[in-house]
């Protein structure tokens, strides 16, 4: 009884220890090709000023900060996940068409602050304060308060 409880304690203790995250700071030419692409796209002349490589057990996600304070985050392949402009706006050419074209129509004199995307859709933050959700096509779903 006792060797199970010293071996259930020891299994414990190292899962515990393994799913800890491994968190080490990188160079932009250490990203994935994609997440190197979308920086020179969307950010060109303009070096980060630190950039994490985030690895837990399961994934390795990246995250990118510029000076003005825009943080990217990529999955381990260089997709972006997420763009926060932290209230400030993000580059246009990153939000889809049709969630732009969605924000211009019906908030007139604003801006997108932040998007995140995952399987299920995109979340949209605009300059005046509102959390817009979209499904992954784009279409609107409802403000997120």
């Amino acid at each position: 009884m006792k060797t199970k409880l010293k071996l259930t304690t020891f299994l414990l203790a190292g899962l515990a220890f393994s799913a800890n995250a491994q968190k080490t700071t990188i160079t932009k030419a250490a990203l994935p090709a994609s997440a190197q692409t979308f920086l020179k796209t969307h950010f060109a002349g303009q070096e980060p000023s630190y950039i994490i490589k985030d690895k837990e057990t399961f994934s390795t996600d990246y995250k990118v900060q510029f000076a003005n304070n825009i943080e990217i985050e990529f999955d381990a392949k260089g997709n972006w996940e997420e763009v926060d402009g932290n209230h400030t706006s993000i580059p246009a050419a990153i939000v889809p068409k049709t969630i732009a074209s969605y924000v211009k129509a019906n908030f007139a004199n604003t801006t997108v602050t932040k998007i995140s995307k995952d399987y299920n859709g995109y979340e949209v933050d605009i300059s005046n304060g509102l959390e817009l959700e979209f499904n992954s096509k784009g279409s609107f779903l409802r403000i997120d308060n």
